[in-house]
Parts: C-alpha cells; structure tokens; sequence
C-alpha cells in the first residue's frame, strides 16, 4: 500500500509534537533525569518533520537544508539525553559536531540532488549509530531501556540504508520528500516508530536509573557508602545458609572504633565522620573480593569471611588491625590515629545457628577484646568454660 508521503511526515510530527509536550510538561519536575532534553530532541524532530511537508512548495534550503539538520539536532539530544540520565560529563562539541557537519554539507551541496541526499543519509546514519552505542553501554544492567533504544535505532538505520541503496541504484528522483512509492512509504514510516521508540526507551532508561539510584540508597550507608546494617544483614543470611548447606566455615567478626567518642570529642563530629569514613575505606580495600564488610552502627562495622578457617579469619583481621594502626586518618591538616577492636565468630554454622546468635557470640568477643586493653582481636570461646583467644600488638596470633 502507497501512502502520501507529505501526509506520513505530518502524521509523524504530531507524534513527535504530542509526545515533546508531555516530556517537557513532566521534565519541569526534574531537569536533570534527561527528559527534558529528550522533549527537545522531540521539538526539532517535529520541526524536520514539518519542513519535510513543504518539499516542492518552499526553498529548498528550508526543506531540505534545514529539515535534515533539525533532524540531526534531534538525533543528537537523544545522545545527549543518555549521558544526562547516566549522570556523565555531556560531551557537547563532539555530539553537536555532526548536526553542524550537517548544516555545512547541506550549504556546500544543496544544488546536488544525489550527493545532498547521500550526505544527508550517512550522517544521520553516523548518530543512530553513535545511539545504538550509548544504549548498549550505558543502560542498566538488566534493563529493558536499551532493546527499545537499539531496535529503535536499528530500524532508523533499515529506513536509511534503504534510501541509500535506492540513490546508489539510480533512483534519487524517486526518494525525493514529495514523491510518493512503496519504498518511500516504508521509508518514512518508519520515522513514527522511530520517534515513539526513542522517546519511550529514553523515558524508560531514565526511570531505570531512578530504581537503581533509589535501591542503591536502599542498601548503602548515606555516610561511608559500605553496605547499610539491612544489607549486610540479608548478606549474612544468605551467607549463613550457603556455609550450613555446603558445611563450609564462615567468620563473622564485629569491628568497633576504639575510643571513637574521644575522637568527637576532641576533633568535633564531622572531623568523626571523616575518620569512619576513612575506616570504612581502608578496610573495604584490604579485604578480599569474596568478603562482605557493612556499617553495622554507629562506629561497628560487620565483616563476613565466607569459607575462612579460624586461623586465616584471625590473620585477616590482625592484618587489618594492624593496618589501620598505622595508617592514621588526615582530616583538615591534622592527623587522628585511629584503632580498632574486634570480636570474632568462626566455624561451620549448624542448624540451630541464626544471624542474630552468631552476631551475639562475636560480640561477647569483642567485649572481651575491649576488656584486653582494646587495638585487639579476639576469638569467641568455643564453650562456656573457655576463654578468649585474642591478638594484638603483644601477643602472637593464634593458629
């Protein structure tokens, strides 16, 4: 079925009209999610669209000159709406390069039917392209954004290939915006569904991050970005029951800042923000990949060695102690030795053990590893009538 091609591009831009005024009207709530960068690209989209419709009846530099390069502005807000969403750098002079290589081409080639069209085509073919790209890298992991956003773009590059493939073959005169035929109904069809794919996949990639973002907050602590006392907490469950269904051992320790409250009051509690976040650093980066480390509360942290022996548990954490005894926190030119103590847990969880008993056992440990003088771990007792095995700077660890 042929369609009149004046008629299809002004049915595509009212699609694009419609849906940049919805995008702008909702992006007033929120200027930095990309929405409103995405109904731009929807205005100059519409406006190519309109000059399209006035081929043969108006200056050829309106309706194709300047038709094309409002196109390619669109396409280029579309990239631009990418990296504003993905909270980038927006990379400005690179993504508008093309709309004003658009613009210089369409000047220098105005008068040449074939070339014009041909140029025309392979830039606006280079941004779908750039697109596609941005989408595959930038959308969220799991996210369904990016299959609208590269079948968008892959149909942009079918209805522009196939313009090209028709210019190369002889038939520029027959591509023409006021000529009608199969080919140039599919051709700018295609167009509608571009638009509606662009702006719904942009729509959706930016509610993606908004999830990922709000989830994000979910699970990390606001102060030092380490895994909240929730999170940690559903990590030991899964932990506890992967050690006791694998009969593998697990360490569960509890770190505590020694005399964290003098360290307030001393130096003011944003310089003890500072230095828990120092802590949270340096121990996240000592530990290995397999480990889980969370802020438990206030100045403890929660730290799972998942299949670690008590030997290699207490080394770990001896390390560690003995790390960040050396490695005081520089806040505001000043330099606050910091220490900690911890209790610990270790061995293969039975069917009776729950997080909240294990955690009840590190911490008699870490009392008794308070009560030792602190800047030491300790081991909790296997039974009632042992005691703590504990390390620090004057005592071997134990193997």
């Amino acid at each position: 079925m042929v369609a009149h091609t004046p008629t299809l591009f002004a049915s595509v831009a009212l699609v694009a009209t419609i849906m940049a005024f919805c995008l702008i009207l909702v992006a007033q709530y929120n200027q930095r999610d990309g929405v409103l960068t995405t109904g731009v690209g929807l205005l100059a989209h519409a406006a190519a669209y309109v000059c399209y419709t006035l081929y043969g009846h108006a200056p050829l530099w309106l309706t194709y000159g300047a038709a094309n390069t409002l196109l390619s502005i669109a396409l280029g807000y579309y990239a631009i709406s990418v990296y504003r969403i993905r909270d980038l750098t927006v990379p400005w002079l690179p993504v508008f390069s093309l709309p004003l290589v658009m613009s210089v081409l369409m000047a220098l080639l105005i008068e040449s039917l074939e070339l014009r069209m041909l140029a025309a085509s392979l830039v606006l073919i280079l941004q779908c392209l750039l697109i596609v790209r941005l989408a595959y890298r930038y959308s969220e992991p799991g996210g369904r954004a990016q299959v609208l956003l590269i079948i968008g773009g892959s149909i942009s590059l079918i209805g522009l290939g196939m313009r090209v493939v028709a210019i190369l073959l002889g038939g520029a005169t027959e591509m023409q915006y006021n000529v009608s035929n199969l080919t140039q109904t599919i051709s700018v069809s295609i167009g509608t569904a571009t638009v509606m794919m662009y702006s719904l996949g942009l729509v959706l990639l930016s509610k993606e991050r908004s999830e990922s973002k709000l989830q994000h907050m979910a699970h990390r602590d606001v102060l030092t970005g380490m895994l909240n006392r929730r999170a940690i907490l559903e990590r030991f469950s899964d932990e506890l029951e992967h050690a006791h269904l694998a009969r593998t051992s697990l360490a569960v320790a509890l770190i505590d800042i020694d005399h964290f409250k003098q360290i307030n009051d001393a130096y003011g509690h944003l310089a003890g923000d500072s230095v828990l976040v120092h802590c949270a650093r340096h121990l996240s980066r000592r530990l290995r990949h397999s480990d889980i480390i969370g802020r438990y509360g206030g100045e403890e942290f929660l730290v799972l060695l998942p299949s670690t022996d008590t030997a290699g548990a207490l080394a770990v954490l001896d390390a560690l102690r003995v790390s960040l005894a050396h490695t005081p926190a520089a806040v505001d030119g000043q330099s606050i030795p910091v220490r900690f103590s911890a209790g610990l847990w270790c061995g293969i969880p039975e069917a009776g053990d729950s997080t909240a008993k294990l955690i009840a056992k590190a911490d008699v440990a870490l009392y008794d590893a308070k009560a030792s003088g602190r800047n030491t771990v300790c081991l909790s007792p296997a039974g009632p009538a042992d005691s703590a095995a504990c390390a620090n700077d004057s005592l071997e660890v134990p193997g």
